[in-house]
């Protein structure tokens, strides 16, 4: 079979929905839309909105307007990566939630789906998006992709061909049109259209879809083929049915059971939590004040590297890229949160003593580890003044699977996301009918509830 056929197939035959994996599903949904809830207030997307022209009956979170199905999956995949809240994946270098929620919400809310549908649509747009990603997620980093705005569109359309009840043909076609979609250079990481990226993929997985049930064809190896997509993006070519053996573990081990989803608790680029996680537990540890440190020191592979492209910030965008920013918040006794991205924060003496302290240097023995590992570990050493030295190694950061974010904790940061826009009743409401989202008979009720 091709790949694409291979995705079909899990497509109209996926594995069994594990508990766990329903489980998982919906607290990756839930931060996801709450994450949408607090990004729809600002500036990217009160802009999208201004140049959105396609009403329709699919409601943008947060605000409630209607838009097209298209509209509605860009806006709010901006609305829910803008704050950089969303939860990302080991295994695609990337953001497997917001890049396929909200063209599966929009296809939902077109056809009225139950919640159940939906999150069996969910679990099969983030698998084809993480599975691929363990085949090119690494290559596409390297070569300079936005890894998320290239292997999600797969995903989405996978999700939408689901929901929609695709045939086999129009499946391997809907694949096909999304991988001529695929696009997000990381040179923009650090500006609004970052968040583009994810807007525009999502939109994408729900008009490849659209295109194939309309009866728009594609080459039937688009992923595979000699000028196809793994080869034009990545530089791939399958050698001993590798790519082959990567897709035929869809759904035996679903990807976000293992390695799973990483739930973030900072409104910054994930690549940051490693450092800062093992960073805050020095501090706290061995109580250690702004004014007794020298220096920080960031041991990363390269893959983070390339993330962390503006480490002195100018303004909150870039902020979101600097671990010294947000220790000097912790120091300074401020939240990390989305409203202390700020310039004005940015240039106080105190934040800017800690971003100048702290320096990043390429450790590499944390390059060529293995898809799960994602972008690797994280070394600090923090120096102070009077020459103690603490250092500290952390694998993956907290919201891992390994080191997970409870279910209060989780509640917690959706209501601080929800409540000022929603109000606080509204938001509880919210947030049960999200976890309990296999009971729902008509996912319209819930996006009604979203706004």
């Amino acid at each position: 079979m091709t790949l694409q056929e291979m995705i079909s197939e899990f497509v109209l035959r996926p594995a069994p929905f594990t508990e766990q994996a329903l489980y998982l599903a919906k607290r990756s949904i839930l931060d996801t839309v709450g994450a949408m809830v607090i990004g729809s207030e600002t500036f990217a997307v009160k802009a999208a909105l201004a140049v959105a022209d396609g009403a329709g009956c699919c409601t943008v979170v947060g605000s409630g307007q209607r838009l097209s199905g298209r509209d509605a999956a860009f806006v709010n995949g901006i609305s829910g990566h803008e704050l950089e809240l969303d939860d990302t994946s080991s295994s695609n270098l990337g953001h497997p939630t917001v890049a396929v929620l909200p063209a599966l919400l929009a296809v939902g809310e077109e056809i009225g789906c139950s919640g159940q549908r939906l999150l069996e649509s969910f679990l099969i747009a983030t698998e084809v998006t993480c599975k691929v990603g363990r085949i090119c997620a690494h290559k596409l980093h390297e070569k300079g992709w936005h890894c998320s705005s290239i292997t999600a569109g797969l995903g989405a359309a996978a999700g939408c061909a689901y929901l929609l009840e695709l045939d086999r043909e129009q499946i391997c076609h809907a694949i096909g049109i999304a991988a001529s979609m695929a696009s997000g250079i990381r040179e923009n990481f650090g500006t609004l259209t970052k968040s583009v990226h994810i807007g525009k993929v999502a939109e994408d997985g729900y008009r490849a879809a659209k295109l194939a049930q309309a009866g728009f064809t594609s080459s039937p190896v688009a992923l595979e083929g000699r000028e196809g997509f793994l080869y034009e993006y990545a530089d791939l070519r399958e050698q001993d049915d590798a790519f082959h053996t990567i897709l035929a573990s869809m759904g035996r081990d679903w990807d976000i059971c293992a390695p799973g989803f990483t739930l973030k608790r900072w409104p910054s680029c994930s690549s940051c939590h490693r450092p800062l996680d093992a960073i805050l537990e020095t501090l706290q540890a061995h109580q250690i004040a702004a004014e007794e440190i020298e220096s920080i020191r960031i041991g990363l592979g390269a893959t983070p590297l390339r993330e962390l492209i503006t480490p002195d910030p100018r303004d909150g965008e870039e902020a979101k890229f600097s671990v010294g920013f947000q220790v000097g918040l912790y120091l300074s006794g401020r939240e990390n949160a989305a409203y202390n991205y700020t310039t004005e924060i940015i240039r106080l003496p105190e934040i800017q003593n800690i971003i100048k302290r702290t320096v990043m240097y390429h450790e590499t023995a944390y390059d060529d580890l293995p898809s799960d590992a994602g972008a690797g570990p994280a070394f600090i050493t923090i120096t102070c003044k009077d020459g103690r030295s603490f250092t500290r190694e952390r694998a993956f950061p907290v919201g891992h699977l390994t080191d997970p974010i409870s279910d209060g904790d989780l509640k917690a940061k959706f209501l601080t996301c929800t409540v000022p826009t929603l109000g606080q009743a509204p938001s509880e409401a919210l947030y049960d009918v999200l976890m309990k989202l296999e009971s729902v008979t008509d996912i319209r009720a819930v996006m009604a509830q979203t706004c």
